[in-house]
């Protein structure tokens, strides 16, 4: 049993909850983060294999089947109960039990605040693993919080869901990703810069993205 199990069935709630500090609801950051994902990792045309590593309860997917309606999506979690969730509502995705065990290769594999749940002893392994499932051509998309922003880290540190959370900075998970896994970095950047209530502002992310003042960031890498 995953600690996640418990959370399944409030896990919307939670979110909510951490997030009314920016009035922003946990559907907008899920658009949001895979909007990101098309604009620096995927061609929205492309027929891909695309896999949600970490898809909790789905918040993503209906979005990533909208952007990418060419491409088939793949989810995978450690919570078994979070992947009959999963199951219940999107009949058009593909649910992976094991990444280890399957033989598919994918074209993008998509962590949205996901590595602050892995230990930091386990991080290399599950990249690594992550790593050898990727197609030649294929990327690693990664999106977490930024260790530098104090709303952030505020929202982590009364989040249910996030109690035993290490967070990671960008400088320390380019480390790991290269120095570590094997992997090449394509491109990082600062994200989430305005909360919901100022969403027509989001067209300046790409310019702020160096700015280390974001919500979150990304990085993009290839094995």
């Amino acid at each position: 049993m995953s600690e996640f199990d418990k959370f399944a069935g409030n896990y919307q709630e939670s979110l909510r909850k951490g997030l009314a500090l920016t009035r922003t609801s946990d559907e907008y950051q899920a658009e949001y983060k895979v909007d990101l994902l098309k604009r620096y990792a995927i061609d929205d045309a492309a027929n891909v294999n695309i896999l949600d590593f970490g898809c909790g309860v789905g918040l993503s997917v209906p979005y990533l089947l909208s952007r990418f309606a060419k491409s088939k999506v793949f989810v995978t979690d450690v919570s078994q109960v979070s992947l009959d969730v999963v199951r219940a509502k999107f009949a058009k995705v593909t649910i992976i039990d094991s990444v280890v065990n399957t033989a598919e290769k994918f074209d993008a594999i998509y962590m949205s605040t996901v590595l602050h749940h892995i230990t930091s002893a386990q991080r290399v392994e599950i990249l690594e693993n992550l790593r050898t499932k990727l197609k030649p051509q294929g990327c690693l998309f990664v999106v977490e919080h930024n260790t530098y922003n104090p709303v952030t880290q505020r929202i982590v540190s009364t989040c249910p869901m996030d109690i035993n959370a290490e967070l990671i900075s960008m400088r320390n998970i380019k480390r790991l990703l290269t120095q570590d896994c094997g992997y090449q970095i394509r491109d990082t950047g600062y994200c989430s810069f305005f909360p919901q209530p100022l969403k027509a502002l989001a067209k300046l992310d790409g310019v702020l993205k160096r700015v280390p003042l974001g919500g979150q960031y990304f990085v993009l890498a290839t094995p």
